[in-house]
């Protein structure tokens, strides 16, 4: 190989490339070995999680509670005061309101360590109170509009 090449290829000139003696090529692949070898061994290794959250337990009580409000918003509504459907609407919701209880509790047990976990909650007590939002204007009780004023900055929603 020409100097000319090796110095176009490696962009050191031939001098510094040398031969298996040159110092700097086998620190080279001295290198290009160990970080071979760590990759191939860590390879068939499981990957590491991630830290959990100190808020996961919360964060996934929320989402437990913003499920079965879902749940809960999608009964029967409509249906006629007293009619069969109307009293099976209510039934549903009245079970869907008995499991809500205690994972309400839970959540009101575990106060936020992290923003995403004040958020989580934000974001819960907004999907369960889809009055709250409205409630930032004059007229409605300080404690309301304070309220409605911290879930509108935490989930970044627009007053309604």
């Amino acid at each position: 190989m020409s100097k000319a090449t090796t110095t176009f290829i490696t962009g050191l000139p031939a001098s510094s490339v040398g031969g298996p003696s040159n110092p700097r090529r086998r620190a080279v692949l001295t290198g290009t070995a160990a970080v071979a070898g760590a990759l191939a061994a860590g390879a068939g290794a499981p990957a590491r999680a991630a830290p959990a959250s100190p808020d996961a337990e919360l964060i996934a009580l929320c989402a437990q509670l913003d499920a079965l409000e879902r749940e809960y918003l999608a009964t029967d509504f409509a249906a006629d005061y007293g009619t069969p459907a109307d009293d099976a609407a209510e039934a549903e919701r009245e079970r869907i309101a008995g499991v809500q209880d205690p994972v309400v509790d839970a959540i009101c047990a575990s106060p936020p360590c992290t923003p995403a976990g004040a958020v989580a909650v934000a974001r819960s007590l907004a999907l369960w109170d889809a009055e709250l939002l409205k409630k930032g204007g004059e007229g409605h009780c300080t404690d309301d509009r304070l309220l409605a004023a911290l879930v509108r900055g935490l989930t970044g929603s627009a007053a309604a």
